[in-house]
């Protein structure tokens, strides 16, 4: 049987993670095509393991079924995606809390983005103020 994978980054980490039993059918030459992408992902929770694969006169074939073999016996990471991340870091935020802290900072949505972006911490504080402020009350 021959099945025939998507050539795009997902379909192979879905190999990788999902579909363990398809990565027979990646082809070399979309592992040579997405051994640089996956290696800077791979660095994210192993910088040494990556930065010790990363040469540009390694075999990226070599690279891609090194990685498999390690992640291969791995769930499917949070940390893979960054998209992800900041997706449930902004879940973190409960919406009635940020439109209280808009108004009180007087600032626009986009602004709010962008703080929530970028200073989560800062904001998780500055709100966590704000509620022991209204508790005194």
């Amino acid at each position: 049987m021959y099945m025939i994978i998507e050539d795009n980054v997902l379909a192979v980490s879905n190999c990788i993670f999902r579909n363990k039993n398809h990565w027979v059918f990646v082809t070399d030459e979309m592992k040579k095509k997405y051994a640089f992408i996956f290696l800077r992902y791979f660095s994210k929770k192993y910088p040494d393991m990556a930065q010790m694969l990363n040469d540009k006169l390694m075999d990226e074939i070599l690279i891609m079924n090194l990685i498999y073999a390690f992640l291969s016996t791995k769930t499917y990471p949070k940390w893979f995606w960054s998209k992800n991340e900041k997706k449930a870091e902004k879940s973190l935020f409960i919406q009635k809390d940020l439109v209280s802290l808009q108004l009180k900072l007087d600032i626009t949505t986009a602004e709010m983005e962008i703080l929530t972006s970028y200073h989560s911490d800062e904001i998780k504080e500055e709100i966590k103020y704000l509620k022991s402020l209204n508790e005194d009350k």
